[in-house]
């Protein structure tokens, strides 16, 4: 775990409220140099700690009308994990792709326009080689939203 002082706290901070604002905000808000912000995002940046700077849509205006989670039962050869893993990670509809502990191997979040692609895509999924079953639970309403909230939380205690 890397260990931050509370100049590199006080940009990461800025940065999950409002990802777009420049640096030169960034700097005015903690009392910082322009030059300094620039140069710990740069550092932050090629550490690996910062991956990027990745605006928030709203899916349904772009046609995404359904989020849906797709659990797997996969074959436990790694072989097969492997192959499931790199097509399950080629398909558009796929935002995430993990790997889970329990009566399922995997999960797969995904956003498509209606049914009928979903459909198709549990199909393809369950069609796969390595995947033994399926079960698709499709998101009716979404609670909370805050992936950023873990991260503010672990950059402040």
């Amino acid at each position: 775990m890397l260990k931050f002082k509370d100049l590199e706290k006080k940009i990461l901070l800025n940065l999950l409220e409002n990802g777009q604002q420049p640096i030169l905000k960034i700097a005015e808000d903690i009392g910082a140099t322009r030059q300094t912000v620039a140069k710990k995002l740069e550092q932050m940046r090629h550490s690996g700690l910062l991956i990027s700077f990745f605006p928030k849509l709203e899916p349904e205006k772009l046609g995404l009308f359904i989020q849906a989670y797709i659990l797997m039962r996969e074959d436990p050869r790694n072989d097969c994990r492997l192959e499931t893993e790199e097509i399950v990670k080629s398909y558009p509809q796929v935002s995430e792709f993990q790997r889970i502990f329990g009566k399922y191997d995997s999960i797969a979040k995904v956003l498509v326009k209606n049914n009928k692609e979903l459909t198709d895509l549990v199909k393809k999924i369950h069609d796969l080689n390595g995947v033994k079953e399926t079960e698709t639970f499709i998101v009716h309403s979404t609670v909370k939203d805050k992936p950023e909230d873990p991260l503010k939380k672990a950059l402040t205690t």
